[in-house]
């Protein structure tokens, strides 16, 4: 779970990256709200006064993890959609792309669905960079698909907002129950099926 976060914490500062490699995978555990200071201070083996050093208090530090892991998603997701791929393509490792990058994030899930986390306003921010950003990507794709004669949509934007928000809806029941993961990519798809039913030129 790690190895997936440790390319986005890089630079001089390794205290302040070791705080949020153990707040991550403490947060992922054992959730933000049973995850303590106290906690975070222990797995580093150093007192709570390093922690406050870097961060006000332990929202910060979730913030943090939150920001990073949706930027590592985007990344990843902007790497599809610039790769050299047909749109079909694109679409596919997309959605493929998402689903298991989104599977590993568990802190930037849980934060992005729960409702629980409503009195975080920092979420509200996040969630809307992450939801236009993602619309914008699959905007793209499918006007390259238009172009190239692969899809037929009549309204990119109308279209860019529906997938978006189609795949969202399927978060939830995709990841609930499923910890085989050829289970996992047999049902990713299936999805993809039906939503390649409805765009491609025919």
């Amino acid at each position: 779970m790690s190895d997936i976060f440790n390319s986005m914490v890089s630079g001089q500062d390794t205290v302040r990256n070791s705080i949020l490699k153990s707040a991550r995978e403490l947060f992922a555990k054992f959730g933000y709200r049973k995850t303590t200071m106290e906690d975070i201070a222990q797995a580093l083996r150093k007192g709570k006064s390093s922690l406050y050093y870097y961060f006000k208090n332990k929202e910060e530090i979730f913030q943090a993890v939150i920001e990073l892991e949706s930027e590592l998603l985007e990344r990843r997701l902007r790497e599809v959609v610039g790769s050299e791929y047909s749109p079909r393509q694109k679409f596919h490792d997309y959605v493929i792309i998402r689903m298991e990058t989104l599977r590993e994030l568990e802190n930037y899930q849980k934060a992005m669905r729960d409702e629980t986390y409503g009195d975080y306003h920092f979420l509200d921010d996040v969630r809307e960079r992450s939801e236009q950003a993602e619309q914008e990507m699959i905007r793209i794709v499918m006007e390259e698909g238009v172009s190239s004669g692969e899809f037929d949509i009549k309204n990119l934007r109308l279209a860019a907002i529906g997938i978006s928000t189609a795949l969202r809806g399927l978060e939830l029941p995709l990841f609930r129950g499923i910890e085989n993961f050829d289970d996992f990519r047999l049902q990713l798809d299936n999805i993809l099926n039906i939503m390649f039913f409805g765009i491609l030129k025919r």
